[in-house]
């Protein structure tokens, strides 16, 4: 079969056959990469541009620096029962706003410091 330009090779192409620089984002379609071709620990903090991470692109289970209200989050607020077991590290301090009740069958335990304030 006639080929135009160059004829297709006969064996699969490797890493190695493509020269540095020559595949750029504009020859990459939208949507062929996912998240399961990208390495663990591939993409670090050199590799985000200013401004790209938006709390309105992180999950919305993902609490972002803990619950507030007001402008700036002048006002930080937390519950006040503890409806789950926690467990304070001897390496760790916590602190909570109070009072604060530990809600029938949990337990917290304390080996390092927890202040109600």
């Amino acid at each position: 079969m006639p080929y135009i330009g160059k004829e297709p090779a006969k064996v699969p192409v490797t890493a190695a056959d493509i020269p540095d620089n020559s595949i750029t984002a504009a020859k990459i379609l939208d949507g062929v990469i996912t998240a399961a071709d990208i390495g663990a620990n591939a993409v670090g903090t050199s590799e985000i541009v200013d401004g790209a991470v938006t709390a309105a692109k992180i999950d919305s289970g993902v609490e972002l620096g803990g619950p507030s209200l007001g402008t700036s989050s002048v006002i930080r607020t937390n519950a006040q029962t503890i409806s789950e077991n926690i467990t304070i590290p001897s390496t760790s301090n916590g602190m909570s706003a109070g009072p604060i009740t530990i809600a029938d069958s949990y337990t917290v335990t304390v080996s390092g410091n927890w202040s109600i304030i």
